[in-house]
């Protein structure tokens, strides 16, 4: 349960944000699909907040927009390997839920 509501409230949040960093750092939408193996539909649309309703309650999340700052530099810096990826996503889930336990 905890991990359904993380990949479809807060994942896609997450993405849009390291999304919109890694096209300010210059990167086009196919490399960003690359990176975080998407597709370059589905950057497109983080790009245009059509996916990521979260954002905004994640930006304002003490710690958890720290962490999501520290996974972009990570992305930008290096190709990580989707389970290097797939655990950054579980530390950041971890603070989340913790943060939102009243949810569950």
């Amino acid at each position: 349960m905890r991990c359904e509501i993380f990949v479809n409230d807060y994942l896609p949040a997450i993405r849009a944000i390291i999304a919109n960093k890694l096209i300010n750092f210059g990167l086009t939408q196919q490399e960003i699909a690359n990176k975080l193996y998407l597709s370059q539909g589905a950057v497109a649309l983080y790009k245009k907040q059509v996916r990521g309703k979260k954002v905004r309650e994640l930006e304002r999340k003490p710690g958890v927009k720290e962490k999501i700052e520290e996974l972009s530099e990570k992305i930008i810096s290096r190709n990580l390997k989707m389970e290097e990826l797939e655990a950054e996503y579980c530390k950041i889930c971890k603070l989340i839920l913790n943060k939102n336990l009243d949810i569950l």
